[in-house]
């Protein structure tokens, strides 16, 4: 079946960005398109607002049946996809992101009179330097960042505070968030995971 054929029917733009994803993701997997070209094709798709952009981006591909065979190579898994750009706004609220996530390459946090906390312990960052630019009003951002990622941190705080307890890892080449900002009456906290106390240390008395 023809690609082009099987993107023609008439959706926003959004079920069109989301249907090329499912086709890249299945074409890699079977092993149609090496890691470099999908990589290189999943971002342009992440980015483009131009409906023909999506399109040709598979035309050359097929669409792969439901259920088909995967293409068996070990330790061969889909690159996980992360946006460019991305904005969180906590304006009189708290917004929590934790779990398994993804964080794009240029974070824009905004808490103004709220929270914004951003949970980096099962997150896979990819090589290089992830961005975050904050600017706190009389609010709060909290980001918990564990062992391997390298916390280089460097803003203004106006009658608040900027605090970094994160050590530099003895890992060279691990990942970076580069954060830079402005904390106006309000404060950012750089923290590693908290520990779980044992069973015996908890009922010690």
């Amino acid at each position: 079946m023809c690609i082009l054929q099987y993107m023609l029917e008439k959706e926003p733009l959004e079920a069109y960005r989301k249907k090329t994803l499912h086709i890249l993701e299945e074409n890699f997997a079977h092993g149609m398109i090496d890691v470099d070209e999908y990589e290189k094709r999943v971002d342009i798709a992440l980015n483009t607002s131009i409906e023909a952009d999506l399109v040709r981006l598979t035309s050359d591909l097929t669409v792969i049946p439901e259920n088909s065979p995967k293409q068996e190579t070990p330790g061969r898994t889909a690159p996980v996809q992360q946006k460019q750009e991305d904005t969180i706004a906590g304006i009189l609220s708290s917004i929590h992101r934790r779990g398994e996530w993804m964080p794009a390459k240029k974070n824009r946090i905004l808490s103004l009179l709220g929270n914004v906390r951003l949970d980096f312990t099962k997150v896979k960052l990819p090589p290089g330097i992830t961005e975050i630019d904050f600017f706190c009003v009389m609010g709060s951002l909290d980001l918990v960042v564990p062992e391997g990622i390298k916390v280089d941190i460097s803003g203004l705080p106006v009658m608040g505070s900027i605090d970094n307890r994160i050590k530099d890892p003895l890992v060279p080449d691990c990942p970076v968030l580069k954060i830079r900002g402005l904390a106006l009456m309000g404060s950012v906290d750089v923290k590693p995971p908290r520990r779980r106390r044992g069973w015996s240390r908890r009922f010690r008395r």
